[in-house]
């Protein structure tokens, strides 16, 4: 990655989001919470850099509804975006501002890499803390989104037309692990 912004968006269905319902993380040994887009609750939240920088919406999210999720972050201002069903919810400068988001890390879908040693697939996961539902069109891009784009996303008809360039849906490599299926 070596990323100085970029734009995370997913479509999610989650069966029931407890406290802490990662959707997706980004992790590098030195810091396993990079990049977390997650629910708690009926709120979204988005972190970069660490926990310790977020932007939250309240009642947004509803257990058992499909919603479209991005959070975007820009280095320069610090500025980090958060959005639901392509409308702005959350927005704040100065999160992580400076900070470049380091490659050689790993990407997880559901799940968030606890402890600090382990990297890989290799044990440092919490059954309890696993996403339970369904989920698709993760894309990553190198860049923030416009607007219109993030609009353009959520909407059912344009949520496959536009492919990440970090991670497209349906052709960047997922491996599931953990009781995680691909259903057609």
């Amino acid at each position: 990655m070596g990323l100085r912004s970029f734009t995370v968006c997913m479509w999610a269905k989650v069966r029931e989001a407890l406290n802490k319902t990662v959707l997706f993380s980004y992790g590098t040994k030195r810091n396993p919470f990079e990049i977390q887009l997650l629910l708690s609750g009926q709120s979204a939240l988005f972190t970069v850099g660490g926990e310790a920088h977020l932007v939250e919406a309240r009642d947004v999210a509803q257990d058992g509804q499909w919603a479209h999720f991005c959070g975007s972050w820009s280095s320069e201002e610090g500025l980090t975006t958060l959005w639901v069903n392509g409308q702005k919810v959350a927005s704040s400068a100065g999160v992580a501002e400076g900070h470049v988001l380091p490659d050689g890390g790993a990407m997880q879908l559901g799940q968030e890499k606890n402890g600090c040693c382990t990297f890989g697939f290799d044990g440092g996961f919490d059954p309890k803390l696993s996403f339970a539902g369904k989920m698709t069109g993760v894309n990553v891009w190198d860049r923030v989104l416009g607007e219109e784009e993030i609009f353009q996303n959520a909407q059912l008809e344009g949520s496959c037309s536009s492919r990440g360039n970090v991670v497209g849906w349906g052709v960047s490599e997922i491996i599931p692990h953990g009781g995680a299926q691909y259903i057609n």
